[in-house]
Order: structure tokens, then sequence, then C-alpha cells
């Protein structure tokens, strides 16, 4: 169905557009710049101050890219104004990998008025679309009203210092991310399509894969090159094969292609599910260097797999047929307990075991699943 702006609202088989492509791109920047701040460390150990201070900064970029996903999802027109509008926001995704850096700092007024900007923009595009269809008003007001609140507490934020304006920050998050809750009736009689939302959740993942791998050669090139390099460099390529396999095999047999709703579990899922994969990223990049202790890289090892797979688990699960989750949960519970017992008795091991057995359980579970087509 197509309306006189052109909007595609019931049109099957669709895919992401080279302009979709184009605009994931700008946010590989902000994104590398992310994952080096998440693995700062400070005389030896971990920075965990400035990793909270990372992911809490990676959520405004997630939302962001998420805005733009979710009306593209539904209502893309692809029109000139449309292009020029997701451009625009793309200028402003790169004016905050400029800023991100010390975002909390000096840069936090550019950082502010990068976000600003970039919701701006998209409340621009639902204003055309409530202009333009009649019948879809009851979802543009709501997302024109909700994520005008949640601007005006950024733009408050400029005009005080300090922990109020972070605050105010996490206000006009919260406001956002309650918008979609509050309209999910009005949301769910116009389905997200069960192609389109797969697909563009799953080349997000896939860049902040490209990122995991890239540690790896980082890490690589700071040390010299020998047996646990290359025992490391392995291990850490098969872990992140096996997270990719175990991700595309629920996002194709348990998402793509089904009646997602409204897509607030698959949307809100992925925050936890990205941000797993930056943390992983940052393990594996200490575990290669050793710039951390063992400890240290097991707990960014081992929580960000947790942060991957348990929404990912949650997903699959609420999705799939009664009758199977028993036996997948059976499967679960043996990984996350061989997970545990790996973190909390890696001293008792040699310096090489611990990502020996994470990779190894992991891909036990993915043998397993794999092999069991019957839990999907």
């Amino acid at each position: 169905m197509q309306d006189k702006m052109g909007l595609k609202i019931a049109v099957e088989g669709r895919h992401a557009t080279w302009l979709e492509l184009f605009y994931d791109l700008i946010y590989v920047i902000v994104i590398a710049k992310l994952t080096h701040m998440m693995g700062h460390t400070h005389d030896g150990h971990m920075d965990w101050h400035y990793y909270l201070q990372s992911v809490a900064l990676f959520v405004p970029v997630w939302w962001c890219w998420t805005g733009h996903t979710m009306f593209a999802n539904r209502f893309d027109a692809d029109d000139t104004m449309h292009r020029l509008l997701t451009l625009s926001q793309m200028f402003g995704a790169l004016m905050m990998a400029v800023f991100i850096e010390n975002a909390l700092g000096e840069g936090a007024v550019g950082f502010i008025l990068s976000y600003v900007g970039i919701r701006l923009l998209l409340i621009v595009m639902y204003l055309r679309v409530h202009v333009a269809s009649k019948d879809l008003r009851h979802i543009t007001r709501l997302f024109s009203i909700g994520f005008s609140l949640g601007v005006a507490c950024w733009i408050a934020s400029l005009f005080v210092d300090g922990p109020l304006r972070y605050a105010l920050w996490a206000v006009g998050l919260f406001i956002d991310f309650a918008t979609p809750w509050v309209g999910q009736k009005r949301l769910a009689k116009v389905s997200v399509h069960k192609e389109h939302l797969p697909e563009r959740l799953g080349l997000l993942t896939i860049i902040i894969l490209g990122e995991s791998v890239l540690g790896i050669v980082i890490g690589v090139d700071e040390v010299p090159w020998g047996g646990m390099t290359l025992s490391n460099m392995v291990l850490g390529f098969v872990l992140l094969c096996t997270i990719w396999w175990l991700y595309f095999e629920t996002l194709e047999h348990v998402l793509a292609g089904k009646i997602l709703r409204s897509g607030q579990l698959s949307i809100y899922g992925h925050l936890p599910i990205y941000l797993g994969l930056v943390t992983l990223s940052a393990g594996l990049l200490h575990q290669i260097t050793g710039n951390i202790s063992l400890y240290e890289s097991m707990m960014l090892l081992t929580g960000g797999l947790a942060l991957i797979l348990v929404p990912l688990h949650i997903i699959q699960l609420a999705q799939s047929h009664a009758e199977i989750r028993k036996k997948l949960m059976l499967g679960i519970s043996v990984l996350y307990s061989a997970l545990a017992c790996i973190l909390f008795f890696h001293h008792l091991m040699p310096s090489y075991a611990p990502l020996l057995l994470l990779t190894c359980s992991t891909t036990a579970f993915l043998v397993w699943e794999h092999k069991g087509k019957h839990v999907w």
C-alpha cells in the first residue's frame, strides 16, 4: 500500500535501500570511537568508570540510529526530501563522532547539538507523514509529541551543567523510549516490515562484529608475535564466528518473515546485544595485549557474552513454539553454567585456558542447537 507521498506501508519483501546502507556506514565511525573508549585502561587496569560513561553515551547514539531505522521501516518514501533529511541526519551523526570522546566534558555542547539536530530532523520526517496521510495521524501525532518532549529535555540541558545536565539527558531518553510503548496498540496496527527490520538490525550487528575483528588485529599489532598471540587470535576469531552464527540463525529462523507487530521486543532487545558485542571486542583486545589483569579481561569477555546471549535467547524463547522451549532451556542453562564456572574459576587455570573454554562452550552450544533443528 502506498499513499500520495509514496509511503511503503505494506510493501512485501522490502530490503534495505542504498541510502540506508550509506546511513549505517556513518555510524561505523561513531561506534568505532565508542569501542575504543570502552577499552580504556589506567595504570594497568580497566577504567570501569570510563567504561560506564561510554556505555551511557552508546545509548543516545543507538537511539538516533534506531529512530531513523524505525521510521524508514514503516514510512520510507525514498523521495528527494526524505533523502535530504536522511543525509542531514548522517551529518549530525558525523558531528556526534567528532564530540563523542569529550561528550561529558568540553565537547558536551557539540554532542547535545548533534543529537538534538538528528532528533529534530526525525520529527520533521514524521510531520511530513502527518500532513500527507490522515490514516496515519494516530501514529505520527504520538511520535511527534513524544519525541518533541524528549528533545526539549536535551535542549534544556544546554543551559545547565553537572549532574542536572545528565539527568535531563536521562529524562529525555526515558520519554523517547516510553513513547513507542505508550502507543504499542496503535503501532501494532501498522506492523513493522517482517523482512526489512531483521535485516536492518542484522546489518548493524555486522558493523559491530567488524569492529570486534578490528580489535583483534589492533591487539596483535601491539604485542610480539608468538604462540600465545596466535592462540588468542584464533580463539577470538572463532568466538566471533560463533556469535555471528548464533545471532543470524536466530534472526533467520525466529524473526525473519514473522509478524513482529510493533517490534518492541526485537528493537529494545538489541541494545544489550550491541553493547555486548562492543564489550566483547574490548575483552578480546585486552586478552591479546595483556594490558589488564586476566580477571578484568574475563569480566569483559563473559559480561559481553551474557549481554549478547541473554536477550538473544529471550527473543528466541518468546518467538518459539511452547513445546520446544523446555529443550532449549536445558541447553541454555548448561551454557550459562559453563560460562559462570569459567569466570569464577579462571584463576585456577593457565592463562590461555579461559578464552579456550569460553570459545569451546559457546561453539558446543551452537553445534547442539544447529544439530537439533527441532529447537526452531
